[in-house]
């Protein structure tokens, strides 16, 4: 499916893939044999408004087709390549990046078609698989046109800073067979400029293929909370100095900037107010679950209430259990695991009616703790366990859980 030269060229590939500016990225000419490049060219979906809805669910000037495997028979040959272990190696090798997950959903990738007067605005794209939770790792785009000008525009724009407009940047045409490969992290800015078509070429759009690669866990370093993507409206144009006049075309250029940036408010009044409305029903249901929850504790006892525990069985690093016996009981054991994640020890602290148990636990290791106690019926007595370590699943870049987890239940029993 890739060229010769394709493979030929990894090792210098994947060098300048390392040092490229603003962000890690490589560019491959001639990079997919040239009867496959031919065949998704043939194959490429008619434009169809249906799947022209922007962010406002409105028409707009871009299509995109992500029922890949369905377009025709070179795309169901490549669909299939994509998640090859083959190829998974082959852009492993390129970018440094391991265990890269292919997207069956085809999550914003697929077929992109553009048309005249089309942009796309400098954004960092959004960073977990909205359904798998995997991270986001690498976009890759191959173009199919056989035909584009630089005075066209519709150039791939990778900036460094596009909130002051300063440092450095990087542009590429989108050029038959070439296919750019780039990290997606919260620096990777990257944009396409408006298409201009002359009169007699109005019928021209640009089309590429583009897939989205994953991993399970990235650096912690380079783990942020979730985000959709995240769109910078270009600013004022920088020949527009004082005195200037203008003409038609830099009329239009304001009109359109001007309309851009109207449409991304809009869009994000719109997703605040979404947002709000979900904060909203989630705290109602937070306040609910707290308000209901609940600890397996096996014996004849009454559990008044609960805190620093999760459904799952996970604890904080502060537990309180406040029950009342209605057997008189002679001990309580708690069974429970402390995570490798710790990496050291995990020191505990278990009290219950003034009696005192201080333990350690080794990471990855399951334990069984027991209090010798003396409860009589009807004695509200209350339970605790502090932990001094946590550890947090998204810090290490494991996922988006944001829970400062300290150890797990597995099972607490009054011996009655």
């Amino acid at each position: 499916m890739l060229a010769a030269n394709t493979l030929q060229s990894l090792d210098a590939d994947a060098s300048a893939f390392a040092v490229s500016r603003p962000f890690r990225h490589a560019v491959i000419d001639d990079f997919l044999d040239p009867s496959i490049c031919s065949g998704l060219l043939e194959e490429f979906p008619s434009f169809d408004t249906r799947f022209a809805l922007n962010e406002m669910g409105e028409v707009g000037g871009k299509a995109v087709r992500s029922s890949v495997a369905e377009l025709g028979p070179t795309y169901a040959r490549i669909d299939g390549y994509i998640q090859s272990p083959a190829f998974l190696a082959y852009v492993s090798r390129l970018t440094g990046i391991p265990d890269l997950l292919y997207d069956p959903d085809y999550e914003g990738g697929g077929t992109h078609e553009n048309r005249d007067g089309q942009a796309l605005e400098v954004h960092i794209d959004f960073n977990y698989h909205p359904r798998t939770g995997f991270h986001r790792r690498l976009n890759l785009i191959v173009y199919l046109n056989p035909e584009w000008h630089e005075r066209w525009g519709g150039d791939l724009r990778l900036v460094e800073d596009p909130w002051s407009g300063v440092g450095c940047s990087h542009s590429v045409a989108p050029l038959f067979n070439r296919c750019v490969v780039f990290e997606t992290n919260e620096v990777s800015w990257h944009g396409f400029e408006q298409i201009r078509l002359p009169p007699e070429r109005a019928g021209v759009t640009r089309k590429s293929f583009a897939i989205y690669l994953y991993t399970r866990e990235r650096p912690a370093a380079e783990t942020a909370p979730p985000h959709a993507t995240i769109y910078v409206p270009a600013g004022m144009p920088a020949e527009l100095v004082v005195g200037s006049t203008l003409d038609d075309d830099a009329h239009m250029d304001l009109r359109v900037r001007f309309a851009r940036l109207r449409g991304q408010l809009r869009f994000l009044y719109a997703r605040e107010t979404d947002f709000s409305q979900h904060v909203a029903r989630l705290k109602h249901a937070l306040d609910a679950a707290i308000s209901a929850q609940r600890i397996d504790l096996q014996g004849y006892a009454k559990v008044e209430s609960v805190q620093g525990i999760w459904a799952d069985g996970w604890s904080s690093d502060q537990l309180s259990v406040r029950f009342t016996p209605s057997r008189a009981a002679r001990g309580l054991s708690i069974d429970l695991w402390v995570p490798p994640q710790l990496l050291a020890a995990q020191s505990l602290r278990v009290s219950c009616a003034g009696v005192v148990c201080d333990a350690k636990v080794a990471a990855g290791a399951r334990k069984t703790l027991k209090l010798s106690l003396a409860l009589s019926v009807g004695e509200t007595v209350t339970l605790s366990v502090d932990a001094v370590s946590t550890w947090q699943p998204a810090a290490a870049g494991s996922g988006g859980d944001e829970r400062p987890l300290a150890w797990r239940l597995l099972g607490m029993t009054l011996e009655h």
